[in-house]
């Protein structure tokens, strides 16, 4: 039944747990605005938070309108960008602000004051509270308001922002943007290399903006055999296209091992001395993805016909978060077996990253997304080659999680 408000128009029906089902895709002001003023139904108290962001997101109208899965953990930022001032993120649709308490203990709350919606990061950190840089009110960790300056001994009940279950992990902070009833840290993916400190020489922390949906760039890193082309001077070797590939899939978490054998010497190798330029070698690539974008990668190298252990490789972690659809946060950081300690071998390999990066794959990405001009994937029925087999099983992998998430949400109206 649709109960009419002259303010603003016809109203959704309730759900099955009492509160109004999001309408179909409006404007974010009008939403906004319905909200607000709406007289006949309001935000009932039960729901999360007590307010509109907890409503919001209990609902899945931020993120998964936009296609994101939401009951997963998403590397909101390194632990070192949050020290002792206020950091913003913003992931699948959503603006978090990220802080330390009293104690060092990590904070996630909606970045969005409840008053005047102005960004809590632009505030001040005091104690474990957040002051609003617009009226000063300030919020804590259970997301409640802990202080109204202009009437102190009043407690602002409505007033509150979401809260987010957050973990400091592997040098990430990772964040649980759906049902918090849900968040399990055992499903955090796991990259005990960067610990190894004593193990490995490390590059440093990188985090690149890149104007490109996040899906593409998954695409491009499952598929290693654009190195030959995309990356001839630096990641490319000629012997990938007769590699020997073994994917499989464990749950949700995806493996492609590459076996190159005798090819050339790849620069990336030549460079920092692990073999010298015309040696012919063997030449691995071995990849680990989680949902929605934790991936792992191995490369290295060993004389053609020796063992292993006696060649190099090279590490690192790449890990995706999207801001919107078409839009992401690349965080990446290499680490070596190879030149210890050496300042020198780790620039070079931090600028051949940038290059490749930034000259060569986000171009061709971002090619990609403007010739698909927001069409889907599969509606513009893609060739799909052997070599295609791991980005795939990412793809359906990522569908797969989303539409349950749509059939639960459902369910439940």
């Amino acid at each position: 039944m649709w109960v009419y408000c002259a303010s603003v128009g016809a109203c959704p029906p309730v759900s099955k747990k009492g509160y109004p089902r999001p309408l179909q895709r409006p404007g974010a002001g009008l939403y906004s605005l319905w909200f607000s003023r709406h007289p006949c139904l309001p935000i009932p108290a039960s729901a999360p938070n007590g307010h509109r962001d907890g409503w919001l997101r209990e609902q899945g109208r931020e993120g998964v309108a936009m296609g994101f899965i939401r009951n997963c953990w998403y590397a909101a930022a390194w632990s070192s960008e949050v020290q002792d001032q206020p950091c913003h993120a913003q992931v699948i649709g959503e603006h978090l602000l990220l802080f330390r308490g009293e104690q060092g203990e990590m904070i996630a709350l909606s970045d969005t004051c409840p008053h005047r919606f102005a960004p809590l990061h632009m505030g001040r950190i005091f104690g474990s509270t957040i002051e609003c840089p617009y009226h000063g009110l300030r919020f804590g960790a259970d997301g409640r308001c802990a202080l109204n300056p202009f009437d102190p001994r009043t407690k602002l009940m409505a007033a509150r922002v979401s809260t987010y279950p957050v973990v400091e992990r592997d040098r990430f902070v990772w964040v649980w943007m759906g049902d918090a009833e849900r968040a399990d840290d055992s499903l955090i993916p796991d990259f005990p290399w960067l610990n190894q400190t004593e193990a490995f020489t490390m590059t440093g922390e990188h985090s690149m903006h890149q104007p490109l949906n996040y899906e593409l760039v998954l695409d491009n890193l499952m598929d290693l055999t654009h190195g030959q082309f995309l990356h001839p001077t630096t990641l490319g070797n000629e012997a990938i296209a007769g590699g020997v590939v073994k994917t499989r899939q464990d749950g949700n978490r995806i493996y492609s091992d590459r076996w190159n054998p005798d090819g050339d010497a790849p620069m990336l190798f030549v460079l920092p001395g692990v073999v010298k330029e015309g040696d012919r070698v063997d030449y691995w690539n071995e990849m680990r993805w989680d949902p929605p974008g934790a991936y792992y990668l191995e490369v290295g190298v060993t004389l053609t016909g020796r063992p292993r252990a006696e060649g190099g490789f090279l590490g690192s972690v790449h890990m995706l978060t999207p801001m919107d659809d078409e839009n992401c946060v690349y965080r990446y950081i290499v680490f070596r077996t190879f030149a210890p300690g050496s300042a020198e071998v780790t620039q070079a390999l931090e600028g051949i990253a940038e290059h490749a990066f930034r000259q060569e794959d986000e171009p061709m990405i971002r090619a990609v997304q403007a010739r698909m001009a927001g069409r889907d994937f599969w509606e513009m029925k893609p060739l799909i080659l052997k070599t295609d087999q791991a980005g795939i099983l990412v793809r359906r992998t990522l569908d797969r999680l989303k539409a349950a998430e749509a059939a639960v949400r459902e369910a439940t109206r």
